[in-house]
């Protein structure tokens, strides 16, 4: 099923299930690369901007980078050298010695957020703590309270020479973004695929938006809003080159005395490349 949004970007669920509902993004973080793919037997320096931002592509706030790391075509699995942070965005360089596909991934230490309603007029309120710090803090009158543990990551790739699948095989654990389409492989005009994974199996029901760069500079901000199918897949056609935010989400019951669910986030930016 394809559905024209009147932003003029077709965008199709690969077994049909689409929705316009809005995706909640609270605190998005993305990376983004001075270049996506390169061409060099020599090796080329790269230069990535790292920022907690609502504006796609617009610096707001630098972010910590301690817990990024770089997973090289070999295998290998590097922290980040020194890298700059300022008070609109983080900055770091890499150099690609290998050919074959890097892929830059941070992760966001987890938190909780309890959220519920109290008083007359029966306002929503929230705190950050989990259930046991929030049992000692919450209003007598307190209804409706729920506590997520929040975990966010982010993501993206780049290739020097040619593309290769090493570093996107998944863990099984969690929420994961599978590759359908190799991500330094989109073209404009092109139908790409990709599949999310719960715990190693692909999971329907997982909320997709999918947003150009360059939202500060118009007034919609022309995004595909998808939600994954019984084969964990969401695929659609850009129809505009230049970088690409992607962003899945997923709330799911778990076992923790902490909190009532886990919500799950997963940013990754690529490049649309033109025909």
């Amino acid at each position: 099923m394809i559905k024209i949004l009147k932003n003029g970007l077709k965008a199709c669920a690969v077994a049909g299930a689409i929705t316009m509902a809005g995706v909640a993004q609270a605190h998005p973080i993305w990376v983004l690369p001075s270049e996506f793919t390169v061409s060099s037997d020599e090796g080329e320096w790269l230069t990535f901007d790292a920022t907690a931002s609502h504006t796609v592509f617009g610096f707001d706030k630098g972010i910590s980078l301690d817990a990024f790391a770089v997973y090289s075509p070999d295998g290998d699995k590097n922290r980040l050298g020194s890298y700059f942070k300022g008070h609109r965005r983080s900055v770091f360089d890499l150099y690609l010695d290998q050919t074959g596909t890097y892929r830059i991934h941070g992760q966001r230490p987890e938190f909780f957020f309890t959220s519920y309603k109290s008083g007359k007029r029966d306002k929503p309120k929230r705190m950050m703590a989990n259930k046991m710090e929030a049992a000692k803090r919450l209003p007598e009158d307190a209804r409706e309270v729920e506590t997520l543990l929040i975990d966010v990551s982010t993501q993206t790739f780049v290739t020097n020479n040619a593309p290769t699948d090493s570093v996107m095989q998944p863990t099984g654990k969690g929420l994961e973004l599978s590759f359908v389409t190799h991500p330094n492989d989109i073209f404009v005009g092109e139908e790409t695929v990709f599949e999310l994974l719960l715990d190693g199996k692909p999971v329907a029901g997982v909320e997709v938006e999918i947003t150009p760069g360059g939202t500060r500079y118009r007034d919609n901000r022309n995004a595909i809003e998808l939600t994954t199918a019984e084969d964990g897949r969401v695929a659609f056609t850009p129809e505009q080159a230049g970088p690409w935010l992607f962003y899945a989400s997923l709330e799911t019951a778990i076992e923790n005395p902490m909190a009532d669910k886990k919500y799950s986030g997963r940013y990754l930016t690529f490049e649309v490349i033109p025909e």
